[in-house]
């Protein structure tokens, strides 16, 4: 994509040209100020730059530099966010429809994420429907791979069926969840509806504090 083509009042180029910055600043700072960083250090840059061509990367330079002296500013590394990663095999389905839900219900108060083991590389038709329904944008919304640096990042990781995750950090909490149905299939309405109980439950367990280990599991 050239400089000529970004156009970051489009939320799905904003959000991709702002990514790196927001994993690094994960539970530190929200995304939405994040991405307003790197609107605002464009925006500066294009008025004052006699050549356009690089804008994108010296901006991208000069919102970590700030993000990183407001974090020091602020001791901001002390006040974290909460973070819950849901995982599944593909990432295609109930992983990124829990972590819309559970945005949906905590709003800012909780960072979530989705990733999958073996990432497909587009959503299953019924979680498509299913996020529209919530009002995000399903295209604004990938399949993303399983990292170390995610695992290491999350206070709470869920995960659907069986994936090997692998070890986690001390103190991390893990919920394992059923998946109904073939992957790509419509689940139908009791499953989204055991979804949102079980995505209710765990945020009303996120604000209680009620775990009582690293390994809390659902039914």
């Amino acid at each position: 994509m050239t400089e000529q083509q970004i156009d970051l009042r489009d939320p799905r180029v904003l959000h991709r040209a702002a990514e790196h910055l927001t994993e690094r600043y994960a539970g530190v700072f929200f995304p939405e100020l994040v991405q307003r960083c790197l609107i605002d250090c464009h925006t500066d840059l294009a008025r004052r730059a006699r050549l356009q061509s690089y804008l994108m990367p010296m901006a991208l330079h000069d919102a970590a530099d700030r993000l990183r002296a407001l974090a020091q500013d602020k001791g901001s590394r002390r006040e974290r966010v909460c973070q819950v990663l849901f995982v599944e095999d593909h990432d295609t389905g109930p992983a990124a429809v829990a972590a819309a839900l559970l945005a949906t219900y905590a709003g800012i108060a909780v960072v979530t994420r989705s990733a999958g083991t073996t990432p497909g590389t587009t959503l299953d038709p019924a979680a498509v429907q299913v996020l529209a329904g919530l009002g995000v944008d399903p295209a604004a919304v990938a399949p993303k791979p399983l990292t170390d640096s995610l695992l290491a990042a999350a206070d709470w990781v869920i995960v659907f069926g069986a994936p090997d995750v692998g070890p986690l950090e001390s103190g991390t909490r893990c919920q394992h969840w059923p998946v109904d149905g073939a992957p790509g299939t419509d689940p139908g309405p009791g499953f989204v509806a055991d979804l949102q109980s079980r995505v209710q439950a765990l945020w009303l367990e996120i604000t209680a504090g009620t775990a009582t280990g690293p390994a809390a599991q659902l039914p």
